[in-house]
């Protein structure tokens, strides 16, 4: 049977449809802790906005100490069913479970993809966009945090110093990757990561030498200190569940009588008093109270890169001119929401027609597809990354279901690459570039709290990063030219682009054209309150005291790979810095 991308969106907006029957009854909720009521004006020690990924790892560690009061604030709800099962990832995207916040700025080309919505894909339930990403994990590597470092000018970001946190964070549970990168991984942390090294059906040994063949070696893993090379990937999986830090961090908590938990609240702003110091928050319940809620030590945004920045600016923590324009008075004069950044992916498929073998539907507790992670140098002398290729191997009847509905391409471009009638495998690969120079923004649309910000992305603003891009794309494709990718009966699947089939496929401005037109966010966002910006190495925002940010927003640029791993390193190093901060406080009296 001919596979298409119709078809395929068409049985897609099937599943979600039935799906959405399980989140009106909420069947996962009894997991999570019960909802918290606040009444206007109560204090806790701590308050935290946002349950996201760097949220509920902070809720778990400060309420260690049993005499420390948390209250954790949620937009969203508890997760959905589906998040739980590694298989139905796909239809989370534009679920009641994202902000469906989209950009101001067109980003997709629009001759190969849908008109739809560029959906940034922000998590808006506990454990935010962990409960809801791809679950692939990368723990950043030892040059990104070495250059965090210097960039600071402070050593307890070294890689040497953030290692101990990578590992609090990590249970892994691979024997062999544990034999070999033992001293790199930890093994009795909150979050489970499991390694797939392929199935009955699809051998990776075949495309680890087609690589090799390429100049490109294979690693055991990626494990930090060694990321050059391709290896399988490591996924946030354990027990057939999916490893969201709700999962992870808020339910060994749940009965925890000093951690409360306040869900579908939409927080307004930060309060602070005559001396800029922050000691509450203005919320909006799910029951539309409109209260205050009082910290007696710090407020912590953990709210995202996105909302973070909001949250601040209505806050009155931003730049001037922007507050100045929109009313809102300034109390600190800071660079909140620039810098903007995320990792961009450009897609190849290639179809190995010579393993043709009858379609196996994969188990739904595993990652759905083999997964082959390149992390590449184009100067073999250099020891840090260009680029990360994902290469998802699978049978088209699965990866067409990316194409269309993950990626937003059009069904021309999905029939062209994917569409066939024969079960042989097939290989969709993503080139990530690592460093991007084009930024962009975060802005307020108005000082209405309701209101989404304006989300300039920028992409490809600076041409430098067009031409980088395009020639890394130049540069993996040289795999199709060894023995091994032609023993598989490798073939590259031509979207036949009509604007760039005038060129030689050989030549960069070949590239170019085709980065231009089948580039995709890979929804890795960071850096839009950035350290040495707009707060300090201990993530203390400038100018006002008690308030810290404490997600991916504070990355000075995203680590290699993805933010994930970096992500839950953040939380738990910061989890130690407010305890020894806060050690001989008593707290903010009212």
């Amino acid at each position: 049977m001919l596979i298409n991308a119709s078809s395929a969106q068409s049985l897609i907006t099937l599943v979600q449809a039935a799906l959405k029957v399980l989140t009106v009854l909420n069947i996962a909720s009894y997991k999570y802790p019960e909802q918290t009521c606040v009444y206007d004006g109560r204090s806790f020690d701590y308050v935290i906005v946002g349950a996201g990924t760097a949220g509920c790892v902070l809720a778990n560690r400060l309420v260690e100490d049993n005499e420390t009061t948390v209250l954790l604030i949620e937009a969203g709800d508890s997760p959905q069913a589906e998040s739980d099962t590694p298989a139905l990832m796909l239809y989370l995207q534009s679920s009641a479970g994202s902000w469906n916040y989209t950009v101001t700025d067109p980003a997709l080309s629009r001759e190969s993809h849908k008109e739809t919505k560029d959906d940034l894909a922000l998590g808006r339930t506990l454990g935010g966009s962990s409960s809801s990403s791809y679950l692939t994990y990368t723990p950043g590597s030892k040059e990104d945090y070495n250059e965090w470092a210097r960039m600071l000018n402070d050593t307890t970001w070294t890689w040497e110093n953030v290692l101990p946190y990578l590992k609090k964070s990590q249970r892994l549970e691979d024997e062999d990757l544990a034999k070999t990168d033992g001293e790199f991984f930890g093994q009795d942390g909150n979050i489970g990561l499991t390694v797939l090294r392929g199935t009955s059906s699809i051998k990776t040994e075949p495309y680890f030498k087609a690589f090799s063949q390429a100049g490109i070696p294979k690693i055991a893993s990626m494990n930090g200190n060694t990321t050059l090379g391709y290896s399988n990937a490591i996924f946030t999986i354990s027990n057939n569940l999916r490893q969201s830090s709700a999962v992870s961090y808020l339910l060994p908590e749940r009965n925890n009588p000093n951690l409360f938990v306040l869900k579908n609240t939409m927080v307004k702003k930060v309060i602070f008093d005559g001396y800029r110091r922050a000691i509450g928050v203005e919320a909006v319940t799910c029951d539309k109270r409109y209260i205050v809620i009082k910290a007696r030590k710090e407020v912590i945004l953990s709210a995202g890169v996105v909302n973070t920045p909001k949250i601040l600016m209505l806050s009155g923590i931003g730049p001037r001119d922007h507050l100045c324009d929109l009313k809102i008075h300034t109390v600190a004069d800071l660079p909140v929401g620039e810098g903007l950044q995320d990792k961009l992916g450009v897609t190849l498929v290639y179809n190995m027609t010579n393993k043709v073998i009858p379609y196996r539907p994969f188990n739904p507790y595993n990652f759905p597809a083999v997964v082959l992670l390149g992390h590449v140098a184009v100067d073999n002398s250099s020891e840090t990354a260009d680029y990360q290729s994902v290469n998802y191997i699978n049978y088209p009847k699965l990866l067409i279901n990316y194409c269309t509905f993950t990626y937003f391409y059009n069904d021309t471009i999905c029939n062209n690459t994917i569409s066939t009638s024969v079960n042989s495998q097939m290989m969709f690969t993503l080139i990530n570039k690592q460093k991007f120079k084009s930024r962009g923004r975060i802005l307020l649309r108005s000082r209405n709290y309701r209101y989404p910000p304006l989300i300039y992305t920028n992409y490809y603003s600076v041409e430098e990063d067009l031409e980088d891009h395009a020639r890394l794309c130049q540069h993996y494709s040289e795999f199709e030219d060894t023995e091994s990718f032609k023993t598989l009966g490798g073939k590259f699947k031509d979207p036949k682009l009509k604007a760039c089939g005038k060129y030689n496929r050989k030549s960069i401005t070949y590239w170019k054209c085709y980065v231009r037109a089948m580039m995709t966010s890979q929804h890795q966002y960071s850096s839009t309150c950035a350290m040495g910006k707009v707060v300090d190495p201990r993530l203390k925002v400038y100018g006002v005291k008690r308030l810290r940010v404490v997600d991916a927003s504070v990355m000075p640029f995203s680590t290699t790979g993805g933010t994930l791993g970096s992500t839950f390193m953040i939380a738990e190093k910061a989890a130690d810095m407010i305890k020894e901060d806060n050690e001989d406080e008593d707290g903010y009296c009212y």
